[in-house]
């Protein structure tokens, strides 16, 4: 007598929203922050305003604060100083779409 068994596995993977490749994927959709990044994940140096002057207004404000963006696990941040300089804050550039889970 021939018993048949059958095992089935099932295996579920989830995705952290929060991971750093989601919040980069993120902000790669978003068109507003998407030249700031890509400039940033390929070259140190500021892109002219030349170049960035057909971008919309939020991708010049990005423009403007350049040198105060940095990218941390690759994903694009903002580090606000205290004017005394006394302290230093990591602010997250978080595409619109996604301030809805955080307030």
């Amino acid at each position: 007598m021939e018993t048949d068994i059958s095992v089935n596995v099932l295996i579920t993977t989830t995705v952290d929203p929060w991971s750093s490749c989601e919040i980069q994927k993120a902000q790669l959709e978003n068109p507003a922050i998407k030249p700031i990044l890509e400039k940033k994940l390929n070259s140190t140096d500021r892109p002219s305003w030349q170049e960035i002057a057909p971008e919309s207004p939020e991708t010049k404000r990005y423009w403007a604060l350049w040198d105060s963006l940095h990218l941390k696990d690759s994903v694009l941040c903002h580090r606000w100083e205290s004017e005394d300089g006394s302290s230093c804050q990591w602010q997250l550039i978080l595409p619109k779409r996604r301030i809805p889970e955080v307030l």
